[in-house]
């Protein structure tokens, strides 16, 4: 990983790696600040002159340093991105919740005490309900988790 959280990998396809290949062939420039690996690769495109050493251009990353409003719209785009992929997790989590939720109605509920039975806003529950149970039935009135009320 990098600073921006992004993965930073080699990709080799029939053992070649193909980052290599699109430099050598003038496609793609070398980032000598991040790695100096194909820095010679570079060099022998920009010395036969193919690709895009075969014209004049900027290199993108002096365009960008150069120009603040891509910058400014890049990292909007990058904080967009992730606002989106925390909202997608958010709603995947309360997906699963309701699918597990939906599971355990299908099965029949149970809750191992009255926190959980509170929690999940079944109380009270009453003998024969689902998710009642004796063990929650503490004065054995067939009201189970139900409110204190103090002493008579």
């Amino acid at each position: 990983m990098e600073q921006y959280g992004r993965v930073v990998a080699t990709c080799l396809v029939g053992g070649h790696d193909l980052a290599e290949q699109m430099v050598r062939q003038g496609y793609a420039v070398a980032l000598p600040d991040f790695s100096t690996t194909y820095v010679s690769a570079e060099e022998a495109a920009r010395s036969r002159g193919v690709g895009i050493w075969s014209s004049d251009f900027q290199i993108p990353s002096e365009f960008r340093a150069g120009d603040s409003h891509s910058v400014a719209e890049r990292q909007a785009m990058i904080e967009r991105k992730a606002r989106s992929d925390r909202q997608h997790q958010a709603e995947l989590r309360q997906a699963n919740r309701a699918a597990a939720l939906r599971a355990v109605q299908g099965m029949g509920v149970y809750y191992r005490n009255c926190t959980e039975a509170r929690a999940a806003g079944a109380t009270p529950l009453y003998r024969g309900q689902p998710g009642y149970g004796a063990h929650m039935d503490g004065d054995g009135d067939g009201v189970a988790c139900e409110p204190y009320r103090g002493r008579r």
